[in-house]
């Protein structure tokens, strides 16, 4: 994951976290809550009980077009349903030892079961169904610490930007197991974030009761809040025009690019940096120059050659006084020792140059 893109993401989200005062009504926080307060599958009066533990949750789920909430609530209007409603649930909320693609299968089951049942009872009330993503927000009511609510368009922005396959579909065509790796990936990188940790859990002790969700309402929150709240650069705004999102998308191939030739600077700057060339000791050594003539050299000063001709001292950089032409060691094994020396600092800094250079284009992005 692009460390630089999370930094800029999760910066903006722990100042909308310190900003938050009390969740609001409807969020999936409160709807969490609500459900772990009032759910129990045994109880004597499931549609009461379902109607309690959904108070939330339906604020969240249910909308003009589709109503899986409300649709389970009409059908248990019925007496002779009730039980079937109950024992769909048993079975949705059956261990799975972790396999998403079942996981997936049951929620569409699920639905279809519902969906099905509901058309023979209610043949024309058609805005009263579910699909496999309502069915799988049931499973994350149930089980918040070993699952990730999904939204397709926050999910889908979230991927587009760092660099995931961003069609993780719906209904039959629903990909969980890509999309629970996607979260994952999240999950992991943000034990690198104590202070953000440390937020969502006093949020979750001090207005939820303590939620035990093993951080996975926070990665669904955080791809929320991001779409939300447009934490995404303009391109990948949920407001951006297509020229803007081919603009963003060009960007980012470049800061790609960007990042991959830093790395590879940096590493050969390192490998360069772990094995230097030392200062030559060149004293005794005979030296010509063809002004002054012959010299012997002298204990050195700094970075300079010290060169005595004749009694009198002359100084020259070690770094580039092979290279004037003017100069010439008697022996070739000194001029051998000066000049990888020399050429060792023309690498460091040439390495040193185009890595400053390289972060200066990144930084104009």
């Amino acid at each position: 994951m692009n460390t630089e893109n999370l930094n800029g993401i999760l910066a903006q989200y722990i100042q909308h976290c310190k900003s938050r005062t009390a969740a609001d009504e409807g969020t999936i926080w409160r709807a969490v809550d609500c459900f772990g307060v009032n759910w129990d599958i045994d109880d004597s009066d499931f549609p009461v009980m379902f109607g309690d533990a959904m108070q939330q949750a339906k604020q969240a789920l249910d909308n003009p077009a589709l109503q899986p909430v409300g649709g389970l609530q009409e059908l248990m209007l019925r007496d002779a349903e009730v039980e079937l409603v109950r024992e769909c649930f048993r079975w949705l909320f059956k261990e799975d030892d972790g396999d998403i693609t079942k996981r997936r299968g049951r929620a569409e089951l699920f639905a279809n079961q519902i969906n099905g049942r509901f058309r023979r009872v209610f043949p024309r009330l058609s805005k009263y169904t579910m699909n496999a993503a309502n069915a799988l927000f049931f499973l994350n009511l149930w089980e918040p610490h070993d699952n990730y609510f999904y939204h397709a368009a926050e999910a889908k922005a979230w991927a587009e930007y760092f660099d995931y396959e961003a069609d993780f579909g719906g209904g039959t065509a629903l990909d969980l197991p890509r999309y629970y790796t996607m979260c994952n990936d999240l999950l992991r990188e943000l034990e690198n974030y104590p202070e953000l940790i440390a937020l969502h859990k006093a949020y979750a002790a001090q207005e939820l009761g303590g939620i035990e969700d093993g951080l996975h309402l926070l990665v669904y929150d955080i791809l929320h809040t991001a779409y939300t709240e447009q934490f995404y650069p303009k391109g990948y705004a949920r407001s951006a025009t297509t020229k803007e999102r081919a603009k963003a998308v060009k960007e980012k191939n470049t800061r790609a690019e960007l990042c991959i030739r830093i790395g590879e600077c940096e590493q050969t700057l390192q490998e360069l940096l772990a094995s230097p060339a030392e200062l030559p000791d060149l004293t005794g050594c005979k030296i010509t120059h063809r002004m002054f003539g012959a010299g012997t050299v002298q204990p050195a000063e700094g970075q300079f050659m010290v060169i005595d001709f004749n009694g009198t001292l002359k100084k020259f950089s070690y770094t580039a006084s092979m290279n004037s032409g003017y100069l010439s060691a008697e022996d070739p094994a000194v001029e051998a020792r000066l000049q990888a020396y020399q050429d060792y600092n023309k690498e460091k800094d040439r390495l040193e140059k185009e890595l400053k250079n390289l972060k200066a284009e990144l930084m104009k992005l």
